[in-house]
């Protein structure tokens, strides 16, 4: 499950750096605040790289959760002796009389 959400956040982030380099590498102007240009570009660009390594590296943990595991099975027992619905069977439409 970590791996499926560090897997979404890098793909995200990858997304992100690559419109941040786009940007920066067509229409530098429209982002206000930056000094050097070429130096933002830079970073932007070793950020995405640095995405792209995290989400292969989640892919690849993914795959792996995939195949180690195909079917997860829940034993919950019997129906009579199924912890969560018990009191709900037993109790089902009962109203409390005594008071403690």
């Amino acid at each position: 499950m970590n791996s499926q959400c560090c897997g979404f956040y890098s793909a995200t982030g990858v997304i992100f750096m690559t419109f941040v380099y786009v940007m920066l590498s067509t229409q530098p102007f429209f982002i206000t605040g930056i000094d050097n240009v070429e130096e933002a570009r830079s970073n932007a660009f070793g950020a995405m790289i640095m995405f792209c390594v995290t989400f292969a590296i989640s892919a690849v943990l993914i795959s792996k959760e995939q195949k180690s595991s195909t079917a997860r099975e829940y034993d919950t027992g019997a129906e009579d002796q199924n912890l969560l619905n018990v009191d709900l069977k037993n109790n089902y439409g009962s109203v409390p009389t005594d008071s403690y």
